[in-house]
């Protein structure tokens, strides 16, 4: 970790829960990495850093580097088995229809008997993010997962249950910004630092923090809609007709 390697070159005389702080530093000339942080340790906040400076300077923020190294995570892997995949289809049967499929308020009841079991922080699997994972599911377009559907489904659940609880090093049961962070990094997804705060902001609590049900709904969406634009763009970009972007805007 980076911090683990580099000690600061200066910081605040004095620790405090201020609206405001205001230092002045002189510092050899050179590249230097400033960082905010907050009174309250896993809190999220907004701010705005002005620096002024006798000397001309360059200053950029560190968002889009594809160089950026955050504390390594340990993935999670799955060993798969015929057995498991029968096991999980037998428990599917014990929530869908004579089809042997599910609806999304089957799903609902389903993820927030089994995922949650009680331990609700922001009120449970909605039925609109149910309806949503559906249909990003549902390859055979009928408005229902049936076992096939379902197992991919469980299998994607459970491996970001585990990976949000490997993340949440708080022991909060919500994630933070930098969680989050970590949490992306360890399912091996990049993103931005500015879409990791728009991800926040569409997910997340007015707190900045993020629970379970929030971020299985997250990930299960950046993962399908990643498959999706990879499926239609030529490596670079991707081109649709109105009607092809209406479906698969307003669909998934």
């Amino acid at each position: 970790m980076f911090f683990n390697t580099h000690l600061p070159v200066a910081r605040s005389d004095k620790y405090m829960n201020a609206r405001e702080v205001i230092e002045f530093l002189m510092l050899k000339p050179g590249e230097y990495l400033i960082v905010p942080s907050t009174f309250k340790p896993n809190e999220t906040a907004s701010f705005i850093l002005t620096i002024h400076s006798r000397e001309e300077t360059c200053c950029y923020e560190n968002s889009n580097s594809n160089e950026q190294r955050y504390e390594p995570v340990e993935k999670v892997t799955k060993v798969k088995n015929h057995q498991d995949e029968e096991n999980k289809k037998t428990f599917f049967r014990q929530y869908s229809d004579k089809y042997e499929e599910v609806d999304a308020e089957q799903l609902q009841r389903l993820l927030n008997e089994n995922i949650l079991k009680g331990e609700m922080k922001s009120g449970g699997f909605s039925l609109d993010a149910c309806r949503s994972t559906v249909a990003l599911m549902d390859t055979s377009i009928t408005g229902k997962l049936n076992s096939e559907e379902f197992v991919r489904l469980w299998n994607k659940v459970t491996k970001y249950k585990e990976t949000f609880f490997l993340t949440d090093v708080s022991k909060t049961g919500t994630l933070s910004l930098s969680e989050l962070r970590n949490a992306f990094v360890a399912s091996g997804m990049k993103v931005s630092d500015d879409m990791l705060s728009l991800m926040a902001l569409r997910y997340g609590a007015s707190s900045g923090h993020m629970a379970l049900e929030c971020f299985i709904s997250l990930m299960i969406r950046l993962d399908c809609m990643k498959k999706i634009f990879k499926q239609l763009s030529d490596g670079k970009s991707i081109h649709l007709k109105e009607s092809e972007w209406m479906y698969v805007s307003m669909y998934t």
